[in-house]
């Protein structure tokens, strides 16, 4: 789904493609929503084997010295660039060491205003890089009305892989996946106990791997404490609602830290899996602005989306992760208290089906 700042927009692929290094698809400029200074695009994308060559993502000209936007990858690695022209230079170019693995999904999304007179590349809802205008009195990004090229463009071939432009929405019984924004790590479990008492067992919730394990790292969506709702309905957002693993059937929970009730390392308070279904369930969900600094609660819950997820019965304290590693490797997952300008506590919800 293509995004404007003028909140016009376009789904121009509904489904995700297969594209392989001569395959493209060309939108013209007419078909497309009005830009005149600002745009924001957003793909996911999935690539199968890197090129030997440079390969266009997306490419918007009449030729090849003439692109805003365009997104590339380099040769061998795949490492991204994206790129405009400006009235001072035909290729300005964000210098980006971000390379893609193979066979990943990936969130990519590049924004682009002259009035602001700069660029800014996320991947994952990363901000990992942005270009400005140095002398911003006579220096403009310059945009054009020619075609968007999916796929080979000009002097590049494509890329070997899958595009998607949609943003799908995520509904009541959606198979989903929670990745931590800032370290590209599923929220996962690996069936560690905490032992909380007699009869009283539960799941340790932790962030495992970059790379989704469909038994582990798959919850499907529910009602808030597993109350009655009508599948396939909606999600609101700043609604509370709930999360069931898919493996093992148990809640996403948490609880109050009294007993000692706390994380093994950071002391925080614990999150779990809880087989019983039970008021301390509730997470309250969030979505960030495309800056991922403030919130935007308008609208319905949609895959790709960057979330925080607060847990209702504690005085929502939000769900975090951090770089700090249990004795196997996973990351530890609590609840702490922090404002939407917080790293650790930033998701991105894919849909898995």
């Amino acid at each position: 789904m293509m995004k404007f700042v003028v909140k016009e927009w376009a789904e121009l692929i509904s489904d995700p493609i297969s594209l392989g290094e001569q395959d493209q698809r060309v939108f013209e400029h007419a078909d497309l929503p009005t830009v005149s200074d600002k745009l924001s695009i957003t793909l996911r994308l999935k690539i199968r084997s890197h090129a030997n060559d440079w390969a266009t993502i997306l490419h918007k000209g009449t030729g090849h010295s003439i692109r805003t936007p365009g997104l590339l990858l380099s040769a061998y690695d795949s490492r991204l660039e994206p790129q405009f022209s400006g009235n001072w230079n035909d290729h300005v170019v964000m210098g980006i060491q971000d390379k893609l693995m193979l066979n990943k999904w990936y969130h990519l999304a590049l924004t682009l205003s002259d009035p602001e007179k700069r660029s800014d590349f996320y991947v994952d809802g990363e901000w990992i890089g942005f270009n400005s205008v140095n002398n911003v009195k006579t220096q403009k990004i310059v945009f054009n009305e020619g075609p968007l090229h999916i796929g080979r463009a000009f002097l590049h071939t494509g890329i070997n892989g899958e595009d998607e432009f949609q943003k799908k929405p995520i509904v009541y019984g959606s198979k989903i996946a929670l990745v931590h924004v800032s370290t590209r790590k599923y929220l996962s479990t690996k069936g560690i106990i905490y032992d909380l008492g007699p009869n009283n067992q539960q799941y340790m919730v932790v962030c495992n791997k970059q790379e989704i394990d469909l038994n582990d790292d798959v919850w499907i969506v529910i009602g808030e404490n597993s109350t009655i709702v009508r599948m396939v309905s909606s999600v609101s957002l700043n609604t509370t609602i709930g999360f069931k693993h898919q493996e093992t059937g148990y809640n996403l929970h948490s609880h109050d830290t009294s007993c000692d009730k706390v994380t093994p390392i950071s002391k925080q308070q614990q999150v779990t899996m809880c087989r019983d279904a039970n008021t301390n369930d509730g997470w309250l969900i969030r979505r960030y602005n495309s800056n991922t600094t403030s919130y935007d609660d308008s609208g319905r819950l949609m895959s790709g989306d960057i979330i925080s997820l607060f847990h209702v019965p504690t005085n929502k304290p939000a769900l975090c992760s951090h770089t700090i590693l249990l004795g196997d490797g996973s990351q530890e997952v609590f609840c702490c208290y922090g404002d939407a300008g917080e790293r650790n506590n930033k998701w991105r919800i894919e849909l898995i089906e």
